[in-house]
């Protein structure tokens, strides 16, 4: 596999775990957003599957985005539980985690306290989680900007990348993002 520093990782975008979100239309239009932006400013994805026999599988509308995505299915909150996310991690030889997904207060928590654990640097994106319950990601977040993790909205991570005009995807990649605004 490839060497790449970065990885975006997809957590449990399941459909029991979206129906208890308020906003997941919403977070699903951004996280698909993002999944289609990952290939054309090439950075991989993974997709982890919180024992996906009970809660469904990955939403249609982000996967469709991704060639082949990599699955992960795990039955730990934390995906640092899970031999097979680690290891896809060794193999891309990762530096920095891209965590999206749900839920804020648990699995996307508990990963990133992992992650940081594991001298990994962590960006969360704050348009891209939620939770059931929105007091609890709130304060959440706050514990992990204090603990060192990098949180950003969607846009300026993807901008980010991207460096400059000059991309050769990034029309492709601002008109995903115009139409995002007209859809919000």
């Amino acid at each position: 596999m490839q060497e790449r520093s970065s990885v975006i990782v997809f957590m449990d975008m399941q459909s029991r775990l979206l129906n208890s979100i308020e906003n997941a239309d919403e977070l699903i239009e951004s996280c698909s957003i993002l999944s289609a932006c990952s290939k054309l400013i090439q950075i991989p994805s993974v997709l982890t599957e919180q024992v996906p026999e009970k809660l469904g599988s990955t939403d249609k509308q982000i996967v469709s985005q991704l060639d082949n995505p990599q699955i992960i299915i795990k039955d730990t909150f934390s995906a640092f539980g899970s031999s097979g996310f680690c290891d896809f991690l060794t193999q891309l030889n990762t530096k920095r985690i891209i965590l999206v997904g749900i839920e804020t207060p648990i699995c996307i928590f508990l990963t990133a306290l992992d992650a940081l654990k594991a001298g990994f640097s962590v960006t969360l994106l704050s348009d891209c989680v939620s939770c059931r319950v929105p007091k609890d990601g709130k304060c959440c977040l706050s514990q992990l900007l204090q603990l060192g993790v990098e949180v950003i909205p969607l846009e300026s991570f993807i901008f980010r990348e991207l460096q400059h005009s000059a991309h050769p995807n990034f029309r492709e990649i601002s008109n995903l993002i115009k139409n995002r605004a007209l859809n919000i």
